[in-house]
């Protein structure tokens, strides 16, 4: 990821398509946060970004877009709006093309909930597969809604991640403080991802002293049998301990 490169690179790409508001949200991510997947968009590589949702169903104590909580700034900007089918099906051509080992993934750390604009994904996958069938459509997600993910699904979505930091529904709870859905809502979606055959993966938030503990692993083990998740993710929750361990 070569500051340079990656600047000369934005700068072409941008003049090339100046209408686009995706490719400008995402060269924002790329040059100011160095956002690996907002990167690859412009390095024409590895899996890209894409962001569609500015709202979310769920408030994670640790949201690096939002943040309702007092004296606590979140790191980055959240995208401010929904973007067309079109904007989304022309960067997504695009990479799916040209890049080695490409994936196009709907949700970043720069969005809210990808799920909130599922008429719109389900749209944007049919474009995009009625003018190519190669690399890899994934979806980021919650896993809040298992009956826009089956459309999903239907549509041609190859893979999809789920957001996690505990298999139990209490801990759940206390750190996606969810609206409107429940953990048995995320089991679901992982299931029926199984039945359609679609790739399915966990991210797991970990902490120490909350990952290692043996009622959560046990929970854990049992999740993974119970949905037939695939891949287990590990991803580094990189959060004050008093801010967390209270809540």
């Amino acid at each position: 990821y070569d500051g340079r490169t990656l600047e000369r690179l934005v700068r072409a790409r941008l003049a090339a398509e100046p209408e686009n508001r995706v490719l400008t949200h995402h060269a924002h991510c790329a040059l100011d946060y160095r956002c690996p997947t907002a990167s690859n968009l412009f390095f024409r590589r590895w899996e890209g970004a894409v962001a569609v949702s500015p709202g979310c169903n769920a408030r994670c104590i640790g949201c690096i877009s939002k943040q309702d909580e007092e004296d606590l700034v979140s790191p980055q900007d959240r995208l401010l709006f929904v973007p067309t089918v079109d904007e989304v099906v022309a960067v997504g051509v695009a990479h799916l093309e040209t890049a080695p080992d490409a994936i196009y993934s709907f949700g970043q750390g720069c969005e809210g909930e990808p799920l909130l604009q599922a008429r719109l994904i389900e749209k944007a996958i049919q474009g995009i597969r009625a003018r190519t069938d190669r690399g890899t459509l994934n979806i980021n997600t919650n896993g809040s809604n298992p009956l826009s993910l089956q459309r999903l699904y239907a549509a041609g979505l190859d893979s999809i991640r789920v957001s996690t930091i505990s298999a139990r529904r209490t801990t759940y709870d206390a750190y996606y403080r969810p609206n409107g859905y429940t953990f048995a809502h995320v089991k679901r979606s992982l299931k029926l991802a199984r039945e359609a055959g679609v790739y399915s993966a966990i991210n797991l938030l970990c902490f120490p002293g909350l990952i290692d503990a043996e009622d959560e692993i046990a929970a854990l083990v049992e999740f993974l049998r119970e949905t037939g998740t695939q891949l287990v993710q590990l991803r580094n929750l990189n959060i004050d301990p008093e801010v967390l361990l209270p809540r």
